[in-house]
């Protein structure tokens, strides 16, 4: 267990630090642009997929940027560690501070006198964010560029802007409209997007 301790919070001060940052600094200026008092459910939703939403993209697209460098990754790889469960030590933390940040959010929304289920928001929140930030983490996985993951995460949110009617159930912005129909595959998605692109990552890099 100390083991893995220790890599994780390795990475965390190595590499993770910045998008941390940039996930923090993105919390504090969502304020300026959101109300967080007297909503509704419709309004609550709103701050969380429009807004809170980009944090899934800073938390989970970098999370492969250490073995972009060639020497890195063949340096982990004579460690005798599989790299799966590297990975795997990474992708728990991301999902810990998701949660983290989610329910502050949500909370500060409750103190704000707004009026929604906090379960029902909290668990549409996280599955619509998890995925969100599994297409970032997956493509940068299979084409070893964060950039390009950061990039095709970011436009896959801003199309759900005119043609979500087209993606049934991994379509974004649901919760706005009062449906929840799509936790469960979405999330169910998600997991698949982690696991490809951890699978495919290493099929492609021997």
């Amino acid at each position: 267990m100390g083991r893995y301790l220790n890599i994780g919070s390795s990475f965390i001060r190595r590499h993770y630090i910045p998008h941390l940052l940039l996930t923090f600094l993105f919390c504090c200026i969502s304020g300026f642009f959101a109300s967080f008092r007297n909503l509704d459910a419709s309004q609550a939703a709103k701050v969380m997929e429009m807004y809170v939403a980009f944090t899934g993209i800073f938390l989970f697209t970098p999370l492969f940027m250490p073995e972009q460098n060639k020497e890195i990754w063949l340096l982990e790889k004579s460690k005798g560690m599989d790299l799966w469960k590297l990975y795997l030590i990474r992708i728990l933390q991301a999902i810990v501070l998701l949660a983290i940040v989610i329910t502050i959010f949500i909370q500060v929304m409750k103190q704000g006198n707004s009026q929604f289920s906090f379960e029902k928001l909290w668990l549409g929140s996280f599955s619509e964010i998890f995925f969100l930030g599994s297409i970032g983490f997956f493509v940068s996985g299979i084409t070893n560029q964060v950039v390009l993951g950061y990039m095709i995460s970011v436009i896959y949110f801003i199309s759900n802007i005119g043609v979500s009617k087209y993606l049934g159930h991994f379509a974004l912005f649901q919760m706005m409209k009062g449906s929840y129909d799509f936790v469960v595959p979405m999330s169910i998605a998600a997991l698949i997007l982690i696991v490809g692109g951890i699978a495919l990552r290493e099929k492609i890099n021997q």
